[in-house]
Order: structure tokens, then C-alpha cells, then sequence
């Protein structure tokens, strides 16, 4: 009996330590998060995205993009104008470490279909395995005209997860969005350069 006893209070205590280590992580996240979206609270933002490794937003009326991203447990936000963009693109990586640009995926089909329909083609048509697929970051690389900052990555998932888990979905829908948006405002400057 006393055996038993013993088992349940271990459980228990078990139990309590598990949840309170998850609860620091979560606290950790939406603290990582208050800060950067405090870090852009001068910028006047018509669309915003926010996680706890970066913020994004633009203003489509004074057309300008503004990223913040940890460096060094410090928020680091950047403002730049839509001319200084030059590029984006998704990259994911695997976790066995490769890495892959579905960047010209992207372009040629709708945003919204992409990672619905494509991402086995992209990475090298693993149908059977792609359900067994890991994924453990998630970024989409803007591309600046800037010799200090060439390029930003905004994360959109930090961690591994199944391609086949809501995580993934989530994550792939959300960087797909606002690769949509960045990309529309790369074309748009391009179509008015011609007129």
C-alpha cells in the first residue's frame, strides 16, 4: 500500500514540474513576443504579423515595411521602403538539415495553393514520406537593398514538427500570406517602372 502511495505522490509531483516547465516556456514566448511588438509601437501599421522570434508589418499608405527581430535577447526593428525590397522567398528547413527555396514554386502558382499542392514537388517528389517528414524552421528571407542588412529572416516556426501536424499548416499558411503580400508589392513597383 505504502508502495502505492509513494507511486501516486511521484506522479503527481511529476506531473506538477511538467506543467510548470511548460508554463515557463509559454511565459518565456509571450514575454520574447510583448517585447517585440513593443519594439515597433512607433510604426504605424496598416497589416501586422507577430510571433515570439519577430514582428512584421507594412503600411501600404506611406508604402514602408518595418521587421523586428531578437538579436542578442534585444528586439532589433528595421524600417525600409517598398523600392528598398528586392526579393522574397520561403525556405524551409528539414531537420535533417537541408534546406529548401520554394521561392520559384511560389511565383508560378497561387500563394494560397502553394504549400496546399506543391511542397513535395519542391523539395523532390517524397509523396510516400512526406507525411513522415520533419520540419524544424520555417523563414521567409526579404531581401534588401542595404549593404548593412542585406537580408532579413522573419521565422515563422522554430521548432520540429510533422509536415503533416496543425503546426505545419499553420505555419505554411501564414508565411505563404505574407509572402503574397510582399510579393505583390515587388510586382507592382516592377509594373509601375515600366508605365
Amino acid at each position: 500500500m505504502l508502495i502505492v502511495v509513494s507511486l501516486i505522490v511521484c506522479g503527481f509531483v511529476a506531473y506538477m514540474l511538467f506543467n510548470n516547465k511548460n508554463m515557463k516556456i509559454y511565459n518565456h514566448y509571450m514575454n520574447r513576443k510583448k517585447k517585440l511588438e513593443e519594439s515597433v509601437n512607433f510604426f504605424s501599421a496598416t497589416q501586422t504579423y507577430a510571433n515570439q522570434n519577430m514582428v512584421i508589418g507594412i503600411n501600404q499608405e506611406e508604402k514602408k515595411i518595418c521587421i523586428s527581430t531578437m538579436k542578442n535577447g534585444t528586439p532589433v526593428p528595421l524600417v525600409y521602403k517598398f523600392n528598398d525590397i528586392i526579393s522574397c522567398e520561403i525556405i524551409e528547413y528539414k531537420v535533417n538539415d537541408t534546406t529548401t527555396s520554394i521561392n520559384n514554386q511560389v511565383r508560378s502558382q497561387t500563394v494560397g495553393n502553394v504549400l496546399a499542392d506543391s511542397v513535395d514537388k519542391v523539395i523532390g517528389n517524397l509523396s510516400g514520406k512526406a507525411a513522415a517528414d520533419r520540419i524544424n524552421r520555417i523563414d521567409l528571407k526579404i531581401s534588401f537593398n542595404d549593404s548593412q542588412t542585406p537580408f532579413v529572416l522573419a521565422n515563422f516556426l522554430f521548432w520540429e514538427v510533422s509536415k503533416d501536424s496543425e503546426e505545419y499548416k499553420t505555419a505554411s499558411e501564414d508565411v505563404s500570406r505574407w509572402y503574397g503580400i510582399i510579393d505583390n508589392i515587388i510586382k507592382s513597383r516592377k509594373n509601375l517602372s515600366y508605365n
